[in-house]
């Protein structure tokens, strides 16, 4: 989640969800009376209905929420409610309107009584989400950036100072330079752990950095990787941002995380089965006890064409958000989600055994 504008005492916030789990967290906090608005499409008929044209016209509405609901099939968050701003040629105010959110769309989100403390630190804690490291590194300048979902935030960058390319002491000065930078990126990772670490700039330096990051990290290191920029330092990183390799990497978080609980629960079911449930009846009978721990769901059963199994997720769902269970998601175009899948959608890990 990506928050992109406070002012809590209008009691209006600006995010753009990025995945089916910021979806779902903006399906508890949205309540009705709340206020949305976005850029959405309408279909506006022109002379009178049922003779007349009609076209989907793009526009910026704001409704009063009355529903909120997940689209059959589609990774969409459907809110729905009475048009309060709009542009007044298109006579939309008043009438009922569903703005459909994607990931990547960016919404307002206004709550008339001000936002409450524990829907604002759910909000919040939904933007750390994983992070990477870039550094971006010649022979003359570095750059070293934490990356998460909600953007970057340089954390050092300056100047290598070597020697000319003649003098003898050149390689001894880059190597305790590069030593410099490696000391910067271990602190980092111990603060962070990040979930991968990009090397980026021209030339070879890059390569030597990079295994000096792996040596001295060891066992603790994430994976590694290099990648070509045309410079070093701040710019560097942001040519490697820009590059889109970093929105890839980041999407590999949750396939991680993933594999990483399918591993913990299949140890579970084989030496302590009642610390485990899988399949819809038996995770919600967990749940309902609060038992569950951690629950990993296939993203297709919260969007299911099925309203009775839709129910049954969302049931599901906010019992474990309020007992503080651990929810993720998880896409069945994934080797994880397959597993998820064939064990009825949803596997979930419990706090203590349940008969």
């Amino acid at each position: 989640m990506k928050i992109v504008y406070k002012d809590l005492k209008q009691g209006v916030i600006k995010v753009v969800p990025e995945d089916t789990d910021d979806l779902w967290l903006l399906h508890t906090i949205i309540q009705p009376g709340d206020y949305v608005k976005a850029r959405t499409f309408r279909e506006i008929h022109f002379g009178e209905r049922g003779s007349g044209r009609s076209s989907r016209i793009p526009m910026v509405l704001k409704i009063r929420v009355e529903s909120t609901e997940f689209q059959p099939f589609t990774t969409r968050l459907r809110i729905r409610g009475v048009v309060v701003e709009g542009p007044e040629k298109y006579g939309v105010l008043g009438k009922y309107h569903t703005i459909n959110l994607d990931p990547g769309t960016e919404v307002e989100i206004t709550k008339p009584n001000g936002w409450p403390h524990t829907l604002l630190k759910r909000l919040e804690e939904a933007t750390k989400g994983p992070s990477a490291i870039i550094v971006a590194i010649d022979y003359d300048d570095y750059a070293v950036a934490l990356i998460r979902g909600q953007g970057i935030k340089i954390v050092a960058e300056g100047s290598l100072h070597l020697p000319g390319k003649d003098d003898p002491h050149r390689e001894e000065k880059l190597r305790e330079a590069l030593v410099g930078v490696t000391k910067i990126v271990e602190e980092l990772v111990e603060r962070e752990a990040p979930l991968v670490i990009v090397v980026t700039g021209p030339g070879s330096v890059k390569e030597q950095l990079a295994e000096l990051i792996k040596v001295r990290l060891g066992s603790k290191a994430p994976r590694i990787i290099t990648d070509s920029a045309s410079m070093g330092g701040v710019a560097g990183v942001y040519e490697e941002v820009r590059r889109g390799i970093m929105r890839d990497v980041l999407k590999e978080a949750a396939s991680i995380y993933a594999e990483e609980f399918l591993e913990r629960f299949e140890k579970m079911l084989s030496k302590e089965p009642q610390r485990v449930a899988y399949t819809l009846d038996d995770v919600l009978r967990a749940v309902e006890m609060g038992a569950v721990e951690e629950v990993l769901v296939l993203d297709e059963l919260v969007r299911h064409p099925d309203p009775n199994i839709r129910e049954i997720v969302d049931r599901i769902l906010r019992e474990a958000d309020r007992t503080r269970a651990k929810i993720s998601f998880i896409s069945v175009e994934t080797p994880a989600g397959l597993k998820v899948k064939a064990l009825g959608g949803i596997v979930a890990i419990l706090r203590y055994p349940i008969s």
